[in-house]
């Protein structure tokens, strides 16, 4: 190894070294393609990554958490930052649109790295994973996860997201978050039809009858355990639960086994990314105001599926 590659190797890991015990995040602003926040007045102040940061895990209750896995995953606490996105999944293609939005900090709900934990021993020797980081380390661009603490917020931001888009904000009950009650009573199939259309997703599976009548709906984007989605089922006793992703030899197998038994709960999956992507849109709307100065955009993630 010559002196020019040994000096970019050391750049390179200086860029990728992780920071732990973080803090949190709440949200931003979006539009289907890029769609950058509505800004009254020019930049007047330059944030670093870390005061963007704990400007948002002042939002969050309990915040700092002792474990979390929102942490920064790529770039440097103390970059000064040029633009901020939102987004689902950092992917390569959202990588390479926040570069050309001229931002450098990307604020993700999930993982950059395959894994929830984000842990890339395993991926040292992986094409995609290096090809991924040295884009990174190009463009000098910092990912933060925000998942924990988004989820943590009052209300959940997620939840506020899809709620917001499918108009039902106020179905919400602080009480009870992850169970909304109709005030008029929806065939599955008009339900079907109304996530599809608020939340730009092509295709949902369902298990149960498409003229159901459902006034009670179990909220659960994203992924959850299979036992509290059962367990939800036997508390709630819900018309239908709105799924992100479950495996389909736990929840699915359990929801039709009641149905034919005679139950009434039915199930939605509508896929993990696209289930959560209205919560990271909302997160840009809810972080705008608290950082004036800085340009927030909303990239989505899209659907990894085609449905063939």
């Amino acid at each position: 190894m010559n002196e020019k590659d040994s000096h970019n190797l050391l750049e390179r890991r200086e860029f990728f070294t992780c920071v732990t015990g973080l803090a949190a995040v709440s949200i931003l602003t979006a539009l289907p393609t890029i769609s950058p926040a509505q800004q009254s007045e020019p930049p007047t102040a330059t944030l670093t990554v870390k005061q963007v940061i704990d400007t948002v895990i002042k939002e969050i209750p309990g915040a700092p958490f002792a474990k979390t896995v929102d942490q920064l995953r790529s770039g440097s606490m103390d970059q000064p930052v040029s633009g901020i996105v939102t987004t689902m999944f950092p992917t390569i293609e959202v990588i390479e649109k926040t570069a050309r939005a001229g931002a450098n900090l990307i604020i993700a709900h999930e993982t950059p790295f395959y894994n929830n934990e984000d842990q890339t021993d395993w991926l040292k020797q992986d094409d995609v994973y290096r090809y991924k980081i040295d884009l990174l380390a190009k463009y000098k661009i910092a990912i933060w996860r925000f998942h924990d603490y988004w989820h943590a917020h009052k209300p959940d931001g997620i939840v506020m997201g899809n709620l917001s888009k499918l108009g039902w904000v106020e179905l919400y009950d602080a009480d009870n978050p992850r169970l909304i009650t109709l005030p008029k009573p929806m065939r599955i199939q008009s339900i079907v039809s109304l996530v599809k259309e608020k939340l730009n997703i092509p295709s949902v599976r369902v298990v149960g009858h498409k003229e159901q009548l459902c006034s009670s709906i179990y909220l659960a984007f994203g992924y959850m355990d299979s036992k509290q989605q059962i367990k939800a089922i036997q508390e709630y006793k819900p018309d239908l639960i709105l799924s992100g992703e479950t495996r389909e030899w736990e929840t699915v197998e359990r929801v039709r086994d009641g149905l034919l038994m005679g139950q009434k709960t039915s199930l939605m999956v509508l896929s993990h990314a696209v289930s959560e992507e209205a919560g990271m849109e909302y997160a840009a709307k809810w972080l705008q105001p608290k950082l004036a100065g800085v340009k927030i955009t909303h990239i989505a993630s899209g659907n990894p599926f085609q449905f063939l």
